[in-house]
């Protein structure tokens, strides 16, 4: 992550997670034109702010503003399989309920798989 600025940082978070700036701005507390001065014009937050951003992103505030993460923290101690995880899980909270069906039957369908490759 080396020469990323915080908009980087916050606009690849946002990406990743597949969040709405006005989705983001609301869960955070700010207008979308305060969210446009971090994304766009390179602003650097408050600390309260900063700090609930990092929270909604279930990351630190350290990591979003200087790139770096605390080693005391849960965003630090996850690995790969846990991002994978917590995309799996954003997929499926914006499935509609008529879909959840087909892709429990899929992810049933690719375990059985893989657990018949194992033996």
């Amino acid at each position: 992550m080396e020469g990323k600025t915080f908009k980087d940082r916050l606009t690849d978070e946002l990406n990743y997670q597949g969040i709405s700036n006005k989705e983001f701005a609301n869960k955070v507390g700010i207008g979308i034109g305060t969210l446009g001065m971090y994304l766009y014009r390179g602003s650097i937050p408050a600390a309260d702010i900063a700090v609930k951003m990092a929270q909604v992103l279930n990351t630190t505030s350290e990591y979003l503003i200087l790139g770096t993460e605390d080693k005391e923290t849960v965003h630090s101690q996850n690995t790969k399989s846990d991002w994978q995880k917590k995309e799996i899980n954003i997929i499926v909270e914006r499935l509609p309920s008529e879909q959840l069906g087909n892709f429990l039957e899929i992810a049933r369908a690719f375990k059985k798989t893989v657990d018949n490759i194992k033996l």
